[in-house]
């Protein structure tokens, strides 16, 4: 039998894969939130869901809606909870119901929730649906709830449990769920399957194990509240459902709607790349270089000018044990002297040791320096502790914040208390204060308990730390997969820190394979290094070669003086009234049906019938069209005034308003503001679809091609080993070559051109150079980022120079980037050169080469050369 997941995979294949979005979702989280793919795919999954009831592959029931969502520690579970929650509001919910086992954890999702202030904060600051603002609220319980905002009731299910069987003042009851629909979020979910785990099927009843039917429970007094009323929701997050055991793998096979687990948020690079820092030495040692790393990432970040300060997690096994390393922590500070640094210096084997020490002795840091620079970042006051809940209940903020300009600390000591809930960004290091395999019990083969707990510790430490050196970057994924020696490589890696001792990094690399956090040892990544032919790398002719690059530019829109400057339609927006009622239709759409027959259409001015004050009341109500978000866009624009009253804005807009006449003439205020934030809404969208923020110039800028074509140490799959080829071809540049087999096929069409190129063309100045991420151009209309995966230069005898960008294509993928092949067409026609000197420089694009449709390529190519 198939889960869920899969069953709308197979019902819905088409529809998941076109864009499904409701902008009262999207527009009212927080703007800083750039929805990933996996998210958006849980989002559409969960609309598809709710909104069809006649399907094949799947019985949806009637009644209570129960769904989980199996996604990785890290991938933004509580996001998903905010847009549902949005989501669901529009449905028709007011009230939800958030409960976790933990109570820091409640602290931490209700100050994400509700604090305005927070640095995570999930929620846009105004949220509007249908026009009106909605409030977020916390709530103790429903009685009073607001039917018009969000009430949010945040509790722990040890404390939902005590209010359900033993009723207090002002706490909830069951009876808050039977005249009210709500929705239930359980976060870290896999903690109410313990009736699940243990119950034994006899004659058609569930035992506990016990003589007892059904005691109560946190699972079945969640199952109570859940069926309290038909209407009732329940959405399950974790990261961890133990679907091995085939109790709990039957109760989630028609509930987990979307499955995201750790190795696909490792492989999709959203997380930090873990490695194990495995050393023979004492204790204080591996403390003294998970420091001296630390001190080495800010020193990198610094230099970058990155906001990023790293944090060190010190665990022991047992809170005394965690105490008396704190205070040998003190002590070894206190004491720290140069030596102690030398010694690892001189004798370690480890290379990010090597490069370290290095770049410290290049950048002329001496190793006092070193020791003053960790006794200030690693002061007693930026040390925390969270050995007992009540250390972890008063430190909750500071631990909650550790990415904040604000917030001092930078090592926690620590025992268990943190493998779960703790969003933590900037965690690159955990040191092991133990040495030892740990047992695990009868259980033979299998990884402990305890080592399990450390790799659950690595997961939350595994969240990549957003930052970009580059404008082009990816703010949330790691960015140097594809160029491994980068020093910037440092600020995407956890270290977990450990004796090197042969049965426990077994069994640490068991957990975190199991984890999803590694690769086995079968399937880890290779290195490929990719650089130019040693024959190249000495030969100053070429190396004094240049290659023309374009830049991307903030769009200018100065241009614009009028609304329909931005291409926006002039035709008249259409109001229908029935019976009191009306709806806007964009007549932006050019088909427009009038099925009218006993009714009158008056076309009225927009702002003359709408009036100033209402028009200006409805601006207000819309953040889009604040003076200065308006003034970006409209530069010519001098006041509000101006965007209602003058005929190049608001005014030039007439409305056709269909209906009975005398309502015509006699529309309520209400009314048309009605119709006015109707027609400012489909305006938005209107100018939002013509708004680019960036283009790419048309002046292309020279860089030598020693400056562009540097060596590179790109990871591999392992599987894909064999892609890897030697190319001996003299005028191929690269040594080895990676790529698909388009790639290869057009290399092997070029060789097979090469004569005829060769006849024509200087042989010792024609190289195809294959292009890894070393440059990008810009297309001219929208300034998106294009990196072709080939550039052939060519040198005439007469000083004329040909760099002629090319990219294969596969049919599959054709389609979807038309628009850069559309931009390299643009380039032969609309370049310019900067800083040309006495050559000549001729540069161009050809269309995608295909193998199916290779003629059309080779033609091209011959055309372009003269062949």
């Amino acid at each position: 039998m198939n889960f869920l997941f899969d069953n709308i995979k197979s019902e819905f294949g088409r529809e998941l894969r076109k864009d499904k979005d409701y902008p009262y979702v999207s527009n009212n989280l927080n703007p800083k939130l750039e929805l990933r793919e996996y998210q958006k795919q849980a989002f559409k999954r969960f609309y598809l869901y709710y909104e069809n009831d006649e399907v094949e592959e799947y019985i949806k029931p009637q009644n209570n809606i129960h769904l989980a969502f199996n996604m990785a520690t890290g991938s933004g579970k509580t996001v998903i909870m905010s847009g549902l929650i949005l989501y669901l509001y529009n449905q028709g919910y007011r009230n939800f119901l958030f409960f976790v086992n933990r109570g820091q954890i409640v602290e931490k999702t209700k100050d994400n929730f509700i604090n305005t202030n927070s640095n995570k904060y999930l929620f846009n600051d105004k949220i509007v649906i249908n026009n009106k603002e909605v409030k977020i609220k916390a709530v103790d319980n429903f009685s009073y709830s607001s039917s018009d905002d969000i009430n949010i009731c945040f509790t722990t299910i040890q404390g939902l449990f005590s209010d359900i069987h033993n009723e207090k003042e002002n706490s909830i009851t069951i009876e808050d769920f039977k005249d009210k629909k709500i929705a239930l979020i359980a976060d870290e979910a896999h903690h109410i399957n313990a009736s699940t785990k243990k119950v034994k099927a006899t004659n058609g009843f569930k035992f506990d194990g016990s003589d007892n039917i059904e005691k109560p429970s946190w699972e079945n007094t969640v199952d109570k509240i859940f069926k309290a009323n038909n209407d009732n929701i329940l959405l399950e997050f974790t990261a961890t459902l133990e679907l091995d055991n085939k109790n709990v793998k039957s109760k989630y096979l028609d509930k987990i709607i979307y499955k995201y687990d750790l190795k696909d948020f490792v492989s999709d690079k959203y997380s930090k790349k873990i490695d194990l820092f495995k050393s023979d030495v004492s204790k204080n040692q591996r403390v003294l270089q998970a420091l001296i790393v630390s001190i080495y990432r800010e020193e990198i970040a610094n230099k970058y000018g990155l906001n990023i300060k790293p944090v060190v997690l010190l665990k022991s096994s047992k809170i005394e044990e965690s105490k008396n390393n704190q205070e040998e922590f003190y002590n070894q500070l206190e004491q720290l002297k140069a030596s102690d640094l030398e010694a690892i210096k001189t004798t370690t084997n480890i290379e990010i040791l090597k490069t370290i020490f290095k770049y410290f002795s290049d950048n002329k840091i001496g190793l006092n320096t070193i020791i003053e620079k960790i006794k200030i970042a690693f002061a007693e006051n930026k040390i925390l502790c969270t050995n007992s809940d009540k250390e972890l209940e008063t430190n909750q903020k500071l631990l909650n914040t550790l990415e904040d300009k604000n917030n001092p600390i930078r090592a926690i000591f620590t025992v268990d208390k943190l493998n779960e809930g703790w969003d933590v960004l900037n965690l690159f290091d955990i040191v092991r204060l133990y040495d030892g395999q740990s047992t695990g019990g009868a259980n033979k083969g299998k990884v402990s308990k305890k080592t399990i707990n450390e790799a659950q510790l690595v997961g939350r430490g595994a969240r990549y730390c957003p930052f970009v050196s580059e404008e082009y970057q990816e703010l949330f994924k790691r960015k140097y997969d594809d160029d491994i020696t980068n020093e910037l490589r440092i600020l995407e890696e956890l270290y977990f820190h450990s004796e090197n001792e042969s049965r426990y990094i077994s069994e640490i690399k068991k957990a975190l394979i199991e984890q999803g956090l590694i690769e086995n040892e079968d399937n880890e990544p290779i290195e490929l290094k990719l650089k130019l032919k040693s024959e190249l790398q000495t030969n100053i002719n070429f190396l004094n070669n240049k290659i023309f690059l374009n830049e991307r530019k903030k769009k200018n829109y100065n241009y614009v003086k009028k609304l329909k400057d931005f291409g926006i339609a002039q035709s008249n927006f259409r109001y229908e009234l029935r019976s009191g009622k009306g709806s806007l239709v964009d007549v932006f759409d050019k088909d427009i049906g009038d099925d009218e027959i006993d009714t009158k259409t008056k076309e009225k001015n927009l702002v003359d019938f709408i009036g100033f004050n209402i028009i200006y009341n409805a601006i207000l109500q819309n953040d889009f069209y604040t003076f200065s978000s308006l003034k970006r866009y409209l530069p010519n624009l001098n006041s509000m005034s101006e965007f209602i009253n003058e005929d190049n804005y608001l005014k030039q807009y007439n409305i056709d308003i269909n209906g009975d006449e005398n309502k015509i003439n006699s529309l309520t205020a209400k009314e048309k503001l009605n119709i006015i934030l109707s027609f400012l809404s489909v305006l938005e969208d209107e100018m939002k679809n013509n708004i680019v923020q960036y283009e790419g110039t048309k002046k292309f800028k020279s860089y030598r091609f020693d400056k562009i074509f540097k060596t590179k140490t790109l990871l591999i799959p392992r599987e894909k080993e064999k892609s890897i080829l030697v190319n001996n071809d003299e005028w191929f540049a690269f040594k080895d070559f990676y790529g698909t087999s388009e790639e290869e096929n057009l290399i092997e069409l070029i060789g097979i051109m090469f004569d005829k190129i060769e006849q024509k063309y200087k042989k010792d100045e024609i190289y195809l150079i294959r292009n890894e991420r070393h440059f990008a151009i810009y297309s001219f209309d929208e300034g998106r980022r294009f990196e072709p995966d080939f550039v052939l230069f060519i040198k005439n005898n007469d000083n004329t120079h040909y760099q002629i960008f090319i990219e294969p294509k596969g049919e599959h993928i054709k389609k979807h980037d038309k628009w850069k092949e559309e931009f390299l067409s643009a380039i032969k026609n609309k370049f310019k050169i900067v800083e040309a000197q006495n050559d000549t420089y001729n540069l161009l694009g050809l269309k995608f080469y295909n193998q199916a449709s290779e003629n059309e390529f080779k033609n091209e190519f011959k055309m372009e050369l003269g062949l």
